[in-house]
């Protein structure tokens, strides 16, 4: 029996669910429920697409179910797929694509279970208009998901289109960048507030600063974007949007001066830093300084630290990262402005002991399907 969800299902990373609960509660929803990867809304109104796309720093994608039915096999799948109106979700010239989540004894391959569905949608809309509409995988007018688990098959359509981490503020990227979201996911857990005086030492291609620069700012992560997947939704009005997008424009605010910096031994990661935080609008608010930070006496001392240094999964081999870590520990006693806290967010378990000092909390989180840790201590 085919249904119609009343929920919308906000993604976020593994392990990341109960942040992005706090995060949807203090954007005004209330009636939620924790899922796999993300959290579901009740509430599936154009004021609340808009929010929490523009407003949510920590979710990847606000999906909109259009069907749920039981899918036992290919047949059933196809058959749940082609009891959708596609004409109202894919407008005429509109290209789409696919993403597909499977865990199903029959449709064992999410691909396949994805082009069974592609067939659905297009033989509907070509026996509807003579035409087949086209596919495109990697910039698609409308996005849409299928999740199949437990004989329960759901198909929603992307109201993000573009993933939500990508703020449209990172001209080039460092080496292994940090993704945004969980940058901002990172801040949130280190309970980051705009008065504070944070320091990144190695601040790569500056996400971490970027983001703690629109939290500041009050600015919303979506600020910089001109494109959502829900302007091809129907009964879309932009007016509407407008509405909800002016309202949080105008809680902006200045940031304190001298309250964020950036150290980065490299001279070309620094240019890059900087030239994302011009694209940001932040390149005045933020120092980026290239130096060595084992070398380096900050005039301001930071009251926080912040780093994501290398891990040596990707980047370093780990007997090169001992002294780094060393000299971070070393850092962290001594320039900063006590009391205060600093945080290293690392996937490399060995390499944590080389800090020498004693976290007071460890943050587990998946990062790119790698255990990673944010390490928390108290610095007196």
């Amino acid at each position: 029996m085919l249904e119609n969800p009343n929920h919308l299902f906000v993604t976020c990373g593994q392990g990341l669910e109960s942040l992005l609960i706090q995060e949807l509660a203090e954007l005004g929803f209330t009636q939620v429920r924790e899922g796999f990867r993300g959290a579901y809304v009740f509430d599936k109104s154009f004021p609340a697409i808009f929010r929490l796309n523009y407003c949510s720093r920590i979710a990847g994608r606000v999906l909109l179910p259009l069907a749920q039915f039981p899918c036992y096999d290919q047949k059933g799948l196809y058959k749940g797929g082609s009891s959708i109106d596609w004409l109202k979700y894919l407008p005429s010239g509109k290209n789409f694509a696919i993403d597909a989540n499977v865990s199903h004894r029959q449709l064992k391959n999410s691909l396949f279970a994805a082009q069974v569905l592609k067939d659905a949608i297009c033989d509907q809309i070509r026996a509807k208009t003579g035409n087949r509409p086209s596919v495109n995988v990697k910039n698609p007018d409308v996005q849409l998901n299928l999740f199949i688990h437990d004989n329960q098959a759901t198909i929603s359509v992307d109201t993000s289109g573009t993933p939500l981490h990508k703020r449209g503020y990172r001209q080039e990227s460092a080496e292994a960048p940090l993704q945004e979201s969980l940058a901002a996911a990172l801040l949130r857990l280190a309970d980051y507030q705009p008065h504070e005086i944070l320091l990144d030492p190695c601040c790569g291609g500056g996400t971490l600063l970027i983001e703690a620069a629109l939290i500041a700012s009050r600015t919303a992560p979506g600020y910089l974007r001109q494109k959502w997947g829900f302007m091809l939704l129907p009964h879309f009005s932009f007016e509407e949007w407008l509405k909800v997008k002016t309202e949080v424009d105008a809680l902006r605010q200045a940031i304190p001066k001298n309250h964020l910096f950036g150290i980065d031994i490299n001279k070309n990661i620094a240019r890059i830093c900087q030239g994302n935080l011009r694209a940001a609008g932040f390149l005045k608010d933020v120092l980026v300084k290239q130096a060595d930070f084992r070398e380096f006496s900050p005039s301001i001392l930071p009251t926080m630290i912040l780093t994501n240094p290398p891990h040596g999964k990707r980047l370093d081999n780990v007997d090169t990262l001992i002294p780094l870590y060393r000299a971070l520990g070393d850092f962290m006693k001594h320039h900063v402005s006590k009391p205060a806290r600093g945080f290293i967010f690392t996937a490399n378990t060995p390499l944590v002991k080389e800090i020498g000092l004693s976290a007071s909390r460890r943050h587990v989180i998946t990062n790119s399907s790698v255990d990673s840790r944010l390490l928390e201590f108290d610095l007196y």
